[in-house]
């Protein structure tokens, strides 16, 4: 599997490209632009964007989508069931989809922000603004926090194994740093 990690310095965001060696079509995670830079690295590994997969719909995660539409024929999988007029492929419950050459699995993860979600591909963990390394995404309030935090411990935390976490804003982490060091996290 090959992962390109995008940094969007106008939208301070992380946009992620992944695609099978010898496979064409590519996945991009929350594209918060489609600029030169990232159409010339999709170009360049002669790739099609074929699917979209969203963490959550706030802007700074989904402001390429329209520029993507324009070039692919994409498809977009999402907790909302249109992004900026786009019908998605709608995730509604933890479930388990296959896109070409890899498996996907969408945990809905609640907190965030109502639509937030996040996809496990191989040992790759995309948590969008739910997990990142050292803290949690924002939420509207101290019960909408504990009630995320607790899903992070139960869904996240519980998974087997080792994973890279990929988050939509900062630095890349693992899941072990995570449950050793995330202060907002610690029992």
């Amino acid at each position: 599997m090959k992962l390109y990690t995008i940094f969007q310095p106008y939208e301070v965001t992380n946009t992620y490209l992944l695609h099978q060696d010898g496979e064409k079509n590519a996945v991009i995670v929350d594209p918060g632009r489609f600029d030169l830079n990232l159409l010339n690295l999709v170009e360049e590994h002669n790739l099609y964007i074929s699917h979209v997969l969203l963490t959550h719909s706030h802007i700074n995660h989904t402001h390429g989508i329209p520029t993507i539409m324009k070039i692919y024929d994409a498809q977009i999988y999402s907790m909302k069931s249109s992004v900026f007029g786009f019908k998605t492929n709608l995730i509604t419950a933890e479930t388990t989809f296959s896109l070409p050459g890899m498996e996907v699995r969408a945990i809905p993860m609640p907190g965030h922000s109502e639509d937030s979600v996040i996809y496990i591909i191989e040992n790759m963990l995309f948590t969008g603004d739910t997990l990142m390394a050292g803290y949690t995404g924002q939420t509207a309030g101290l019960s909408e926090q504990k009630a995320m935090t607790a899903l992070i411990r139960q869904k996240i935390f519980g998974l087997e194994g080792e994973y890279l976490l990929l988050p939509g804003h900062g630095s890349p982490s693992t899941l072990s740093a995570e449950k050793k060091s995330n202060l907002l996290l610690q029992e």
